[in-house]
């Protein structure tokens, strides 16, 4: 592509890897896709994003007491049935571990190479219009 900037091409690839990876994977293939789309660390910046490994929390289980609500308590076992309680609760802090993550991520991305022109998030909004935050 020329004229493009190195941002530029490496955003471009960014969006073709988002569109590719969202056309039918998994939040786990989504996000290798968009780690592997990402130009090699700089390490002329400042603070290049760490890599997120979807893999990281997979392995040894360890009991844990946990705090909550009586009713969500109940509404979690009843939902659950027997045995599966923990499993619900573990999924529930992996989802929300991997959402702050990949928060952290963007906001990272968006410092170093500025935040995604308007006319990608159009264009995103148009593409899957089912999407929802």
């Amino acid at each position: 592509m020329t004229g493009m900037g190195e941002s530029d091409t490496a955003l471009g690839e960014l969006g073709q890897a988002i569109r590719s990876a969202l056309a039918s994977a998994t939040p786990e293939q989504v996000l290798r896709a968009v780690v592997a789309a990402l130009p090699p660390r700089d390490t002329t910046t400042s603070s290049p994003p760490a890599e997120i490994d979807p893999e990281r929390f997979r392995g040894r289980v360890q009991k844990v007491s946990v705090s909550m609500p009586e009713e969500l308590n109940l509404a979690i076992r009843e939902r659950t049935g027997p045995g599966g309680f923990s499993r619900f609760v573990a999924e529930a802090a992996d989802k929300r571990l991997r959402g702050e993550l990949l928060d952290e991520y963007l906001d990272a991305l968006d410092r170093i190479y500025g935040p995604v022109p308007q006319e990608l998030l159009d264009q995103a909004e148009r593409e899957w219009p089912d999407h929802q935050e």
